[in-house]
């Protein structure tokens, strides 16, 4: 299948606004990540013609962190966008894989912080700042994808979660976002606090059982310190985190270059550790690595030695499954939940899932399908509300 001259190899993923396809540009031989729009978001001429104007616009913005977008077109009755094939990882799959070290942690956020200072001063608010929208790449650079994108989604929605992303698009968001107020500059930023709240302690600094909690705890609770969950955290980057995080924009950091400066004060403050050129972390994780060995070998010796003084040779049972609750809505209620291609009931459902991503399909007479990939990543319950969209 084609969209105008691009020609789909593989898809590559399913976000809250379509399809993500690996394609071959054939006038220049080169491939492209094609973003195809779903037709339920093609809510009115007005809505086309302002994401065209917006992504051409975007087009134009050339950051070495910032995906580059080729082209927009429209094809097959939706929109598509050619955008630059990354190679990376993201933020979220990292923070769950392996975690990141303080300064990893303080590199990427002096990155982020200087991309957002180039595109605020572009005119451009990014407005969906968060861990699964930064890709990070081998040698430890950062790409921020879907830029400029997630403002321009359908207004009558831009207060709900979106397909696939549960609480984490309200999680990230500043509190005047949350309310419905006008944003800027500072809110991207704020929402960088977010993700160096949540890289440094390893929990996001606003969480809750259901979306109105999460709400409630965006714009009137105020988070513990980050050096009081992790004692490691240097109190100068605590302090950092902690302004960025403040309710009222005018207290937070003004521009991307005074956050970045900031940033790179408590990088010197802690020394060099990453040489130029070198993976991120790489030389920070050489004792961790080499105490990890002795701990292995320990554990291998003392195994080896209860198995020849017992002469027990029986094979431990599989750990147990760790599971956590999806708590699916629908509105209008009564939707057919589907996961991982099976039915396991009808809206409001809760569901014991394994950690990890699924496919949720949602399904409704009258009502287009809602279709997505969930990433549930620790114990406990996670709300997805998913307002359907009738069928005109």
């Amino acid at each position: 299948m084609n969209y105008g001259r691009y020609q789909i190899v593989r898809e590559l993923g399913k976000g809250s606004m379509g399809v993500v396809y690996e394609a071959h540009d054939p006038n220049i031989d080169r491939l492209v990540a094609l973003k195809v729009l779903r037709p339920d978001r093609l809510t009115s001429e007005a809505f086309v013609e302002r994401f065209l104007k917006e992504a051409k616009a975007i087009g134009r913005v050339s950051h070495q962190n910032i995906v580059t977008v080729y082209d927009v077109g429209q094809d097959h009755g939706t929109i598509y966008i050619a955008m630059e094939l990354l190679e990376g990882t993201p933020l979220d799959d990292v923070i769950r894989e392996k975690g990141l070290t303080i300064d990893e942690t303080v590199n990427i956020g002096i990155q982020i912080a200087e991309t957002l200072d180039y595109a605020h001063h572009k005119g451009i608010v990014h407005r969906d700042i968060k861990p699964s929208n930064i890709l990070l790449t081998s040698n430890g650079r950062i790409k921020i994808t879907d830029f400029g994108i997630a403002h321009i989604e359908d207004p009558s929605a831009a207060q709900l979660t979106q397909a696939g992303e549960i609480l984490g698009t309200p999680a990230y968001m500043a509190p005047e976002q949350v309310v419905g107020q006008p944003v800027d500059g500072r809110s991207d930023l704020y929402s960088l606090g977010v993700i160096l709240y949540e890289l440094s302690t390893g929990k996001r600094p606003f969480r809750g059982s259901n979306l109105a909690s999460v709400f409630k705890a965006v714009t009137q609770d105020n988070p513990p310190e980050p050096v009081k969950t992790n004692s490691d955290i240097p109190l100068d980057l605590s302090r950092l985190i902690m302004k960025a995080l403040s309710k009222v924009p005018d207290e937070r950091f003004q521009t991307g270059v005074a956050m970045n400066e900031a940033l790179k004060s408590c990088r010197r403050q802690r020394g060099p550790v990453v040489r130029e050129g070198a993976p991120a972390g790489e030389q920070a994780r050489k004792p961790v690595i080499s105490i990890g060995i002795v701990v292995l070998l320990v554990s291998i010796i003392g195994g080896l030695s209860y198995y020849f003084m017992t002469g027990k040779g029986d094979v431990e049972p599989p750990p147990p499954v760790i599971k956590a609750t999806l708590n699916v809505e629908s509105m209008p209620p009564g939707a057919q939940v589907f996961v991982d291609g099976a039915f396991q009931g009808k809206a409001p459902l809760k569901l014991g899932l394994a950690l990890g991503k699924h496919e949720v399909r949602l399904t409704l007479s009258d009502h287009h399908e809602w279709e997505a990939q969930v990433q549930l990543k620790e114990e406990g319950e996670m709300p997805l509300l998913v307002r359907l969209i009738p069928i005109e």
